[in-house]
């Protein structure tokens, strides 16, 4: 089981890896604004409940590392954070990110351009607690 969950872990750094070096930039090079807008509005709720699903797994694995001797109270933990940062992700940030978005393109003053930077900074926060978290994980949760 905890080569499952080692495994886990490293498919979802994979899959954020990919989507920073080569999905992100590629969207930005290749389409307008509005075509680039649209394609991240259906990608993201995905990749948020797909971190769910993530952290949900973590926990599940964790409960069965616990049932086989010691309790894996560690990967629990990480579990919790991971899920409870993407649904933030998903339910609060997401939506915040996209409204203050509309709003830069009819009115993009600077006040509207941080909020929009701090939403966004806090959005790629979540993903890099989630990441970090998943790293000690492996690292010291074995």
């Amino acid at each position: 089981m905890l080569t499952s969950l080692h495994a886990l872990i490293f498919a979802w750094l994979g899959a954020i890896t990919m989507f920073t070096l080569t999905v992100s930039p590629t969207v930005f090079a290749t389409l307008e604004g509005p075509q680039a807008s649209a394609f991240l509005r259906a990608y993201f709720p995905r990749l948020f409940k797909y971190e769910m699903a993530v952290g949900l797994t973590i926990i599940g694995l964790s409960i069965g590392l616990s049932m086989e001797g010691t309790t894996y109270q560690y990967g629990l933990s990480v579990g919790l954070v991971v899920t409870a940062l993407a649904c933030l992700n998903l339910r609060v940030i997401m939506p915040r990110v996209n409204e203050v978005s509309d709003q830069l393109i009819s009115d993009p003053t600077p006040t509207i351009k941080k909020r929009f930077g701090l939403l966004h900074g806090l959005s790629v926060g979540f993903f890099g607690i989630n990441a970090i978290s998943m790293i000690a994980l492996f690292a010291f949760g074995s």
